[in-house]
């Protein structure tokens, strides 16, 4: 606890300092990155969303000749001050100066920082034309743990990892003029044989203005609507960004992740004439599943379907690639002037003859061999009110729809409403709309969001989401309610100093586990979580950041937990941009995994690492990136995180026999 105390005091210290504060796509991707851990959302699976923001910092676009889906690609601009963007530039023409965005209404210092960071301003005649040009990437990394966990050593009596304990990872890109895209990735987990490679994925793309929009062969996404039918990439769902619930869904995109599941493979087309677009897709391909088959042979029944693409043991990998999965659909988007309407549907279907239910709360809303979605959705926007839904109906007649109002009542006022609601027996294979739960059938709820600038150096945000539930839910046996606030002051006191203040609660039923109960009594269970973070820019080449949380947990019948992490981080770059240096030294005390904390850390390009701390000790890590050549970056961190009170670490095959952990993971980037 000292440790702690010593953080929180060199916080409220550097309260006073001065300094320049400079935005970074680190910290913007980190603040949506902790919003999305607190949700227990697969970061690296579903981070296709942040890789094109990355890609964006790399090659910005010309704010002057973008078009909304252009801009729909930064997360951190709601779709209000996306339109007034559009809006202003077609009014007064192309931009000569970022300051004339002061004019806009709606955009802060801080959007206007963040919005520059992504784009450019060029003349419309002077953009450059890659007609003949071929570019690209090849990106090696490589991630292990120094302490070998029971599952790597060699044990005659127990089973063990089939493979070494490296995770392995690979991906190569090509870009030929405007229009043609290739890439490939190649995955292998901590555990997996090293050959054959355990996942590889690829993609051939084509984009255009013309009668063919876009065409991909290969593994991609489709996102249509507000993701209650159809929606495989990534859900931003309840984040940092309490304006951005409306899902921006972009129709077919390129797949380049590592996730196993979260994906189709097979053609995609959309075709693109006027304002009229026809968007068509075929998948056919192979998932884990664990199958049963009768006696003889003739009816297969599917026990589970495993998403975690691990196949580290002979169990694990006797399920891998067993189970066919089929689709085909078709979508068409139609817009005139301000409103944008869409029709679809799908067919999918499991390669079984039935899958079994072994929990009753996925008895009303289940998976089936053959699941049918239709949906219809719309768009309404001008200036300052935009207007969404989406109303789907499955193949038994169960419906769901949501619907949402994003409006400004005053110039430093925005407001952004959503209602829900699901029939206790819908169910999609691919729904990813905003919820409670992942399943949400049986699921009603009422969200507002709001951002606010009482005074120019200060922004208040955040939002409130009351729910409940008419079936039973995961550890909740009966229907229940609850809610969920979240609040955040972010004040600059002058253009030298930066912090926030974040508030969130959370209030819902759970089965309480009592040893030697007969039943689980359902209890109400209470969660906050209140943070303090800071960031210094000493100069142009020394920063700090720093950061106190607390939480607490209230359940029935129990007693009250708590937890608290600290910590303090410095950032060193060259004035060139070649060398970069992360620094964090890390604290924490968590009484039990209700009070865990989330913090995101500095990692390498396109990979994700946001870390639940529960328990007591500490966690130190070391980051450096170097452009050793204009094409050629490198990238190292090494981490260990110490517990004191424990003398093993994780369970099963995971368990390392120590209190510490050590990871190592390097990178190598070459672009042409």
């Amino acid at each position: 606890m000292k440790k702690l105390y010593f953080i929180t005091f060199l916080l409220l210290s550097f309260l006073c300092l001065r300094a320049q504060v400079a935005e970074s796509p680190e910290r913007i991707i980190g603040n949506l990155m902790e919003s999305l851990s607190e949700n227990e959302i697969d970061l690296n699976g579903q981070s296709q969303i942040f890789d094109e923001l990355l890609q964006l910092y790399e090659s910005p676009i010309n704010l002057n000749s973008a078009r909304i889906e252009d801009l729909e690609k930064l997360i951190f601009l709601s779709d209000i001050q996306i339109q007034a963007i559009v809006e202003y530039i077609s009014k007064i023409g192309p931009l000569q100066s970022k300051y004339q965005l002061q004019a806009v209404g709606g955009l802060s210092q801080l959007d206007i920082e963040r919005l520059m960071m992504f784009t450019k301003l060029e003349s419309i005649e002077s953009e450059a034309v890659y007609k003949n040009r071929l570019d690209g990437q090849v990106l090696l990394r490589n991630q292990f743990n120094l302490e070998k966990a029971k599952g790597y050593i060699p044990d005659s009596m127990a089973t063990r990892y089939l493979g070494n304990r490296h995770h392995s990872y690979a991906k190569f890109q090509l870009q030929y003029g405007e229009n043609f895209f290739g890439g490939l990735v190649m995955d292998k987990d901590p555990g997996e044989e090293t050959l054959p490679i355990d996942f590889t994925s690829g993609y051939l793309m084509y984009e255009s203005k013309k009668l063919i929009k876009t065409m991909i062969v290969g593994d991609f996404h489709a996102n249509f609507g507000q993701g209650v039918a159809l929606w495989t990439g990534t859900s931003m769902g309840k984040t940092s960004e309490p304006l951005r619930i409306r899902k921006r869904g972009q129709g077919f995109k390129k797949y380049s992740s590592a996730n196993e599941n979260g994906f189709l493979r097979g053609a995609a087309i959309t075709f693109a004439h006027k304002t009229a677009e026809l968007s068509l897709f075929i998948s056919k391909k192979k998932r884990d599943a664990d199958l049963e088959y009768n006696p003889d042979s003739t009816h297969v029944i599917v026990n589970s379907m495993p998403e975690t693409g691990y196949h580290r043991t002979p169990s694990e990998k006797s399920k891998k690639n067993t189970l066919g999965q089929s689709a085909y659909g078709a979508n068409l988007n139609y817009r005139f002037k301000n409103i944008s309407l869409s029709a679809g549907g799908f067919f999918q279907a499991y390669d079984a003859d039935s899958i079994a239910v072994k929990a009753m709360y996925q008895r009303t809303a289940q998976q089936k061999v053959k699941n049918t979605q239709y949906w219809l959705s719309y768009q309404y926007g001008t200036g300052k009110v935009l207007a969404f839904g989406e109303l789907s109906i499955n193949g038994s007649n169960k419906g769901a729809i949501i619907n949402g109002l994003q409006f400004k009542p005053a110039n430093n006022v925005s407001l952004a409403l959503l209602h829900r609601y699901f029939s206790i027996h819908y169910y999609s294979p691919w729904v990813n709309a905003l919820s409670e739960n992942s399943l949400p059938g049986g699921e009603s709820g009422f969200y507002l969001g709001m951002s606010i600038f009482p005074v120019s150096k200060l922004n208040i945000s955040g939002y409130v989401d009351v729910f409940k539930t008419n079936w039973l839910k995961y550890n909740i046996d009966k229907p229940s309610q609850g809610y969920d606030v979240s609040i955040r002051a972010d004040y600059i006191f002058n253009p030298n100093f930066k912090l926030y203040v974040r508030y969130r609660e959370k209030d819902k039923y759970k089965n309480q586990n009592i040893d030697g109960a007969p039943d689980y009594p359902i209890v109400v269970s209470n969660t906050k979580k209140i943070r303090l973070h800071t960031d210094i820019m000493a100069n142009q080449n020394w920063a700090l950041q720093m950061r106190v949380e607390k939480s607490f947990y209230k359940e029935e019948n129990q007693n009250n937990t708590y937890g608290t992490l600290a910590y303090m981080g410095l950032k060193y770059a060259t004035s060139t941009g070649r060398l970069n240096c992360w620094l964090r030294y890390l604290v924490f005390d968590t009484e039990d995994y209700d009070t865990r904390l989330y913090t995101y850390e500095n990692d390498l390009l396109y990979n994700f690492y946001t870390p639940a701390f529960q328990g007591e000790g500490s966690r130190a890590y070391f980051i450096l990136s170097y452009e050793m050549l204009n094409n050629l970056k490198i990238w190292l961190k090494a981490g260990r995180t110490s517990y004191t009170d424990r003398d093993k670490i994780s369970t099963g095959l995971q368990t390392i026999d120590g209190n510490n952990r050590t990871d190592l993971k390097m990178q190598m980037q070459f672009k042409f």
